[in-house]
């Protein structure tokens, strides 16, 4: 039986998606919903950049040494956009019948923060979008969804 449920958000049209697949799940089942969102690491794709009430600084590409650095969002950047985010995934959740949902964001890798807050929420089933806003890199380096398919000891559940 399905009890808990955890959802990953991040901003994506898949995780959207998701979100309305498992407050479904939820709603059906009486299960607690668990959404948890990791936090970008380097420059921040321009759909997260709407969702901040903060104003998101343009910086220019940097190298040092030939080798590029990442680019540092402002941390209170970071936690207004994950604060809209998660608020947006949670009302969802709540129109569509949930009774006990909760938010929670961490910085890290997207697939380690996913699987540490299904961990966390004591969650039987991972609901995610099969493709979030990362860059064409995560194609050949494996995906988030994948590597949490492949790690994650429950069920998971990856929505188009």
């Amino acid at each position: 039986m399905i009890k808990r449920i955890l959802v990953a958000v991040d901003g994506s049209r898949h995780a959207d998606k998701a979100v309305a697949m498992a407050a479904d799940i939820a709603s059906r089942l009486n299960a607690d919903l668990a959404i948890t969102h990791a936090l970008p690491q380097g420059k921040l794709p321009p759909e997260l950049e709407k969702l901040s009430s903060k104003p998101v600084p343009k910086m220019p590409p940097m190298s040092l040494g030939g080798a590029s650095v990442d680019y540092q969002v402002p941390a209170a950047v970071l936690k207004d956009i994950a604060e809209n985010l998660l608020e947006k995934a949670k009302r969802k959740a709540t129109d569509a019948g949930v009774n006990n949902a909760a938010t929670s964001y961490h910085g890290g890798e997207a697939a380690q923060v996913i699987l540490d807050a299904a961990k966390a929420h004591r969650a039987d089933l991972i609901v995610m979008g099969s493709r979030g806003l990362g860059e064409l890199k995560g194609l050949m380096m494996g995906s988030v969804s994948h590597k949490v398919q492949q790690l994650f000891e429950g069920s998971v559940l990856t929505v188009k």
